[in-house]
């Protein structure tokens, strides 16, 4: 997030219920992103089950309960994923038509001069 005033005002406030970006941090981590520290895209959140064109994905990830005693784990930056590198994923044919007409066939992403991989830059 390249303009947290923005992100908060715009997205959060709008489609998460939520004002503040450190909240919002904190959500992610709590459902199991990661934040890459390295790369074009140092500072986005992933998770191995929120892929593009794999909705089905999604219902298995689960939220982590409330501990103040948890600790934090440790990146290592050796294991992060390189996206660019990866090969490109075709929608799912299951995918209901209401679902793949927003979905547009893409090329494999590009390194973008560190901007990010969204469409969407704050």
């Amino acid at each position: 997030v390249r303009k947290p005033r923005e992100f908060e005002d715009k997205i959060l406030s709008s489609y998460f219920g939520q004002s503040k970006i450190a909240s919002f941090q904190r959500q992610l981590s709590m459902y199991g992103f990661l934040r890459l520290t390295q790369g074009p895209d140092r500072g986005c959140y992933y998770h191995e089950l929120f892929l593009k064109h794999k909705l089905y994905l999604c219902q298995d990830i689960t939220r982590t309960g409330v501990n103040g005693n948890v600790v934090k784990r440790r990146v290592d930056p050796k294991t992060e994923p390189d996206f660019y590198s990866m090969p490109f994923v075709a929608p799912d044919p299951e995918l209901p038509e209401y679902l793949l007409r927003f979905i547009k066939k893409e090329e494999p992403n590009e390194p973008n001069n560190g901007e990010g991989s969204s469409n969407i830059t704050f």
